[in-house]
């Protein structure tokens, strides 16, 4: 599917699931070097950035934290000239989507003295899409406030899993925006290479974004790990206690059998029994025991 937004005299081409004949009809409009041609209709397994005289290809990756598929994550394809900008995409990306509604609002569009090009598109969508990656650890990080609330509501044991989960999306999070690193790094050579100086202090902000990104990474880590030890130590502390509770009544209840056995044996001389009132002696004498156990237990703070 292709749409096509026009500001001032850029036009957008937004390519979603596209087709081999689409990108043929794209790369004729907007007049896309060969060389940025070989990989348009699939998705690859990696992050670059190659430029030339005023145009310039992106391809970068952003993570997914709230479907199930977090292990596959969004992939945009960024292609910049002139007069035309390109995103290509394999799926339904809201921050796009989002973007495009907004796209006529010429505050959006980060205008030099020159005339608009498709590089002020794209240092904008990913101005966009950083802030997008941003409101995504806003979303982990609310999900870790809800558990630490959890955990010591006693569903400490319902908390291993949400843990994991939210362990898994950070991890799928940090694969994904530590391949930026790199690009960015070759980024700002490539645009200056393809459209001049003018972009500089904008990929200078971008690597600031990315910076404070993986800055806030590192904190989300540090406290699921901190909350993990923690509720491990209280579902271990509540294993333990009903363990000892378990193995007190079980101290407890085995001389009281051992007791009661002794009584049943089928002898002659068995003590008490026969004498009147002997069922409530002999119980008598298993409270009596119980109590002193328990006295015992009290005594030695082992409950």
């Amino acid at each position: 599917m292709v749409e096509r937004h026009v500001y001032d005299t850029v036009t957008w081409i937004d390519i979603t699931n596209p087709t081999t004949d689409e990108i043929r009809e794209v790369v004729s409009e907007a007049d896309i070097p060969a060389e940025f041609t070989k990989d348009l209709t699939t998705m690859v397994p990696r992050s670059e950035v190659i430029a030339q005289k005023h145009a310039i290809k992106l391809t970068l990756d952003f993570p997914i934290v709230k479907r199930t598929d977090i292990n596959h994550p969004h992939e945009i394809k960024f292609i910049a000239t002139k007069k035309h900008f390109v995103t290509i995409r394999f799926e339904d990306i809201e921050a796009v989507h989002r973007f495009s509604k907004e796209f006529e609002v010429s505050s959006m569009i980060k205008k030099s003295k020159a005339s608009t090009s498709g590089a002020h598109i794209l240092m904008s969508l990913l101005n966009e899409l950083y802030q997008t990656m941003a409101v995504k650890l806003d979303y982990l990080e609310s999900k870790m406030m809800d558990i630490e609330e959890e955990m010591f509501n006693e569903r400490e044991k319902e908390m291993v899993f949400e843990i994991s989960k939210v362990s898994r999306r950070l991890i799928a999070f940090r694969q994904t925006l530590y391949t930026h690193e790199s690009v960015l790094r070759d980024f700002h050579t490539a645009l200056t290479e393809a459209f001049g100086k003018q972009f500089a202090d904008a990929v200078d902000r971008l690597d600031s974004e990315y910076v404070h990104l993986r800055g806030r990474l590192g904190v989300l880590t540090s406290v699921l790990d901190d909350l993990r030890n923690t509720n491990d130590s209280l579902v271990s502390t509540k294993q333990n206690e009903i363990m000892k509770i378990l193995t007190i009544m079980a101290f407890i209840t085995f001389p009281l059998t051992l007791f009661t056995s002794m009584f049943g044996m089928n002898t002659t001389t068995t003590p008490l029994v026969g004498q009147r009132g002997d069922f409530w002696l002999i119980l008598s004498i298993m409270a009596v025991v119980s109590v002193a156990f328990f006295a015992f237990f009290r005594y030695k703070k082992w409950m």
